[in-house]
């Protein structure tokens, strides 16, 4: 039986997963793109996770986790545990780039999973575990052993294969730097990049290990964390300040714009238990392109006079939009500050010009950490000599006043050692 245990239970918000920034002051910068987030938190798997996950054998939910390699505790059956393969999936996939001509968006994403690799009975572990991006649902047939459920001896290497993998590998094939490393995988097993490990990945009795993965895709970039998990029943560990592995990547030149997120694991002649405990993902998604274009295109093919009435129709309906929005933004500014009002110890309100002289200009020397959804800075409030953190939500990154007050209300509600209370 794997000896595990889910870690006290979080809220359903997509930065409860990145306990790792201090926080005491937020800013909201309304968005202005179409674009929103698309947000999942797993704190434990059962029987209701198969309405969002396809769950491939030999992969299975068992316990409250996925076990993407068997796991024979439990089960009614007698299952084999070497020589096999498996893989856990979204159902649906991930639109991972805008398909307008006008732009090159790319989405991007952050992930943490709190794994356990166990080996069964203090034996030789084997095989590995990987977070993959696929182009479909399917497991190559024969993928057990170094394949990690990702590739076969036939199909290793092939540029179709259109997947990318960050791979957990506990065992050294020829081709590898060791047997406890952790690489970027491209259409093969064989790591484009490859980092060995200070720690044991599967070391003899029972660890926990937190990974962080944060794809920019501004900036075409990868940067992956990992750090221990000291005891299960205690809140997720803060995310190191420098990545164990980060890269230069583009995923439009190497994955589908429509991909499958996930786990892949296998076994071989020796065996471990490849376990996921939690899962949260958020990542942005694209809205569908805007009607104004095509009507536009309508009104020159009809003939210019139609062109003109749409024009004088579309400038009236702009003023009223315009109109509508200055509403809804003096709306907001009232709900956030009923919002903060209404919160226990009442935080303050700040004002924009106090908080661009307490960071000097929002100074990138005094940039302290940047997640899914902006960046924190270090301040200092002059009158109070009080040293602060001032989260400045990004633009294209904010879908509406809804996620400022929920982060609002949760950050207000924390309560823990390595975080500082909400001062406004």
């Amino acid at each position: 039986m794997l000896p595990f245990q889910c870690c006290r239970r979080r809220h359903k918000s997509s930065d409860m997963a990145y306990l790792t920034t201090l926080i005491s002051i937020l800013l909201l910068f309304p968005s202005t793109t179409s674009q929103t987030l698309q947000n999942h938190s797993f704190d434990t798997f059962n029987s209701t996770s198969f309405n969002f996950l396809d769950v491939i054998p030999s992969a299975s939910i068992n316990g409250g986790a996925l076990q993407v390699t068997p796991d024979s505790a439990g089960s009614e059956m007698v299952v084999t545990l070497n020589n096999n393969s498996g893989r856990i999936f979204f159902k649906t996939p991930f639109k991972l780039w805008d398909d307008s001509s006008s732009s090159q968006k790319l989405a991007s994403f952050n992930t943490s999973f709190l794994i356990n690799i166990f080996r069964v009975n203090n034996g030789t572990p084997g095989e590995g575990l990987a977070f993959i991006i696929a182009p479909s649902l399917t497991i190559p047939l024969n993928s057990s052993g170094g394949y990690l459920g990702l590739t076969n001896s036939t199909t290793d290497g092939n540029v179709t294969n259109r997947f990318i993998a960050v791979e957990l590998d506990t065992v050294k094939q020829d081709f590898d730097i060791n047997n406890n490393h952790i690489g970027l995988n491209i259409n093969s097993v064989r790591s484009n990049l490859s980092v060995p490990l200070d720690f044991e990945l599967a070391p003899n009795g029972t660890k926990f290990y937190v990974l962080w993965i944060e794809y920019d895709g501004d900036r075409r970039h990868i940067d992956v964390y990992m750090a221990e998990q000291p005891s299960r029943e205690l809140p997720i560990v803060k995310k190191p300040v420098k990545p164990v592995l980060n890269s230069s990547l583009d995923l439009k030149e190497w994955v589908n714009r429509e991909s499958y997120f996930g786990f892949s694991a296998s076994t071989g002649n020796t065996v471990e238990l490849n376990c996921i405990l939690k899962w949260n993902i958020s990542i942005e998604a694209f809205g569908e392109k805007g009607k104004s274009g095509k009507a536009l295109a309508i009104g020159l093919g009809v003939g210019i006079p139609l062109f003109l009435i749409l024009i004088s129709a579309g400038l009236y309906y702009y003023y009223l939009i315009k109109k509508k929005k200055e509403e809804d933004n003096y709306g907001s500014n009232s709900q956030i500050m009923g919002t903060l009002k209404s919160l226990p110890g009442t935080p303050r309100e700040f004002n924009y010009q106090e908080l661009k002289k307490a960071t000097n200009n929002f100074d990138e020397k005094f940039k302290l950490g940047e997640g899914g959804y902006g960046v924190v800075y270090r301040g200092i409030l002059p009158k109070e000599k009080l040293e602060v953190a001032v989260k400045k939500f990004s633009r294209d990154k904010m879908k509406s006043t809804d996620d400022f007050l929920a982060e609002l209300t949760i950050i207000n509600r924390l309560r823990h050692k390595h975080l500082v209370k909400l001062q406004g």
